[in-house]
């Protein structure tokens, strides 16, 4: 008899367990996967949510995706304590912080994180990103402009860090933006001789997921590279010329200068 109350016991709180849980499943924020043809108006329209909420969920000030991007779906409107972010390969609080111009003090109260260890797929608040103002280039890039910058991070800076290419990114819209050279990405990237990856062919791989996420954040105004219009590889750089520029900071196995 004793053993019978005792299992009956067990299943009625192993039943409200679950219950409990799925109750908070089910208030949780889901992911998508951006696949190509896909827009942000079919997406919200898709997941029954507004283009502005989708967009402040995810720190967006564009309506830029990209195939493969992860997006944060929540049909809960901001309270004004921050938006969603979600981890992906390669982050780290400190590159987090950097990108949404808060601290990581700030991003670890906010989700109540003890150390700085998160992983991939993890769901971060971010504070005061609805309401922070986000440097933004001051133009418009189409589609296939930022498809070709994200080639060249992809070829040109492939193995380096992730702040490594981001900065390589904020090279060529910093060159785009300064009267010594075209004013467009694609005047920029296939200028004569300005880099390695249109002289060999690399141009024309196709960009991996990092490569498209560090376009997005330079576009978003993050500069790891301080305002730089140049950098090479001191291992393999001869030009006596370059070596002449007023060098900036160097990220991996590039330097950055003016």
């Amino acid at each position: 008899m004793k053993k019978t109350v005792l299992r009956n016991s067990i299943i009625v709180v192993v039943t409200m367990l679950l219950i409990v849980l799925t109750a908070g499943f089910a208030g949780a924020s889901d992911t998508y996967t951006v696949q190509k043809g896909d827009s942000l108006y079919l997406i919200a329209k898709r997941h029954g949510i507004t283009v502005p909420a989708l967009k402040s969920a995810n720190g967006l000030t564009s309506d830029w995706i990209y195939p493969g991007q992860r997006l944060v779906i929540s049909g809960k409107s901001s309270s004004g304590s921050g938006s969603g972010y979600t981890v992906t390969g390669g982050d780290t609080l400190y590159l987090i912080s950097k990108r949404f111009g808060v601290s990581v003090d700030e991003i670890k109260r906010a989700n109540g994180l003890s150390t700085n260890t998160i992983y991939p797929g993890q769901v971060l608040s971010i504070p005061g990103t609805s309401s922070r103002a986000t440097q933004t280039v001051s133009r418009s890039f189409s589609r296939s402009d930022l498809n070709l910058l994200a080639q060249t991070v992809h070829a040109e800076a492939r193995g380096e860090t992730y702040e490594g290419q981001v900065a390589v990114a904020a090279v060529v819209l910093n060159r785009v933006k300064h009267p010594d050279f075209p004013n467009t990405i694609p005047g920029v990237i296939y200028q004569p001789g300005a880099f390695t990856a249109v002289n060999d062919g690399q141009i024309n791989l196709a960009a991996d997921e990092t490569a498209y996420k560090a376009v997005q954040d330079a576009v978003n105004g993050w500069d790891p590279s301080y305002g730089a219009i140049y950098y090479w590889n001191p291992a393999t750089a001869q030009s006596k010329w370059v070596w002449s520029r007023t060098i900036i900071r160097q990220i991996g196995s590039h330097i950055f200068a003016k």
